[in-house]
């Protein structure tokens, strides 16, 4: 029903969209390639044990990627010699819609790769946190030009954060973790979906929980220090 209402009524068509990553390994992502080149700003929030989408990304576009993630999976991962790309810069720090710490729960399964946000004091490690501003800040970014937030349940601040400061960020690829982790509710993706809409996006794609919003009034981008 969550699918069959937004296809028939929220989707926007006509936008040239093409798939990247592992499908697999559940790391495939879908985006819209419009802009999309060597001097592209591109944000990916979300390790886990695959980074086979953003190795795609450099590929294709010969691009630099940003990627985040404080989980101890994340960071195993990016310790591979395989993940020693030139066009790769890693941060072992959470996204979030404010600066701070996060508590992260370890995966459902031994086999799992996603430490998710929790609220609770058992069972759980504490990492840092960063806003978008602030990373942005951090690396001399005055736009972003595809964010790519699979942060496991932060993402509703991080939305937040987007439309409350008016952040540039032309692209959004965003996984929501209603029904997929406890206490997330549809509610928040659909409330977290129609602000996006009403800032300006139009919502482009849907596959699963996995959306892709892309700012739908003239680009404009400054030249980055």
């Amino acid at each position: 029903m969550r699918i069959l209402l937004k296809r028939a009524l929220l989707i926007s068509r006509g936008f040239p969209l093409s798939s990247y990553g592992k499908e697999e390994s559940g790391c495939a992502y879908t985006v819209c390639t419009d802009g999309l080149g060597p001097d592209s700003v591109i944000y990916s929030g979300g390790v886990g044990k695959d980074v086979s989408f953003e190795h795609a990304l450099v590929k294709k576009f010969n691009c630099n990627v940003v990627l985040f993630d404080p989980s101890p999976i994340g960071i195993a991962t990016m310790k591979q010699a395989e993940n020693n790309n030139p066009n790769f810069r890693f941060f072992p720090v959470g996204l979030a819609g404010q600066p701070g710490t996060l508590r992260l729960a370890p995966p459902f399964t031994p086999e799992g790769d996603s430490w998710f946000s929790y609220n609770s004091q058992v069972g759980t490690i504490e990492v840092p946190c960063v806003d978008l501003v602030t990373l942005m800040e951090k690396n001399g970014h005055r736009h972003v030009d595809l964010l790519k937030i699979d942060v496991e349940g932060a993402e509703y601040g991080i939305i937040d954060q987007i439309v409350r400061q008016n952040i540039p960020v032309r692209q959004i690829v965003v996984e929501f973790h209603d029904g997929i982790l406890p206490g997330v509710r549809l509610r928040q993706s659909l409330s977290s979906t129609f602000k996006l809409m009403r800032h300006g996006y139009k919502f482009i794609f849907e596959t699963g929980n996995t959306d892709v919003f892309f700012w739908a009034r003239p680009w404009k981008t400054e030249k980055n220090g």
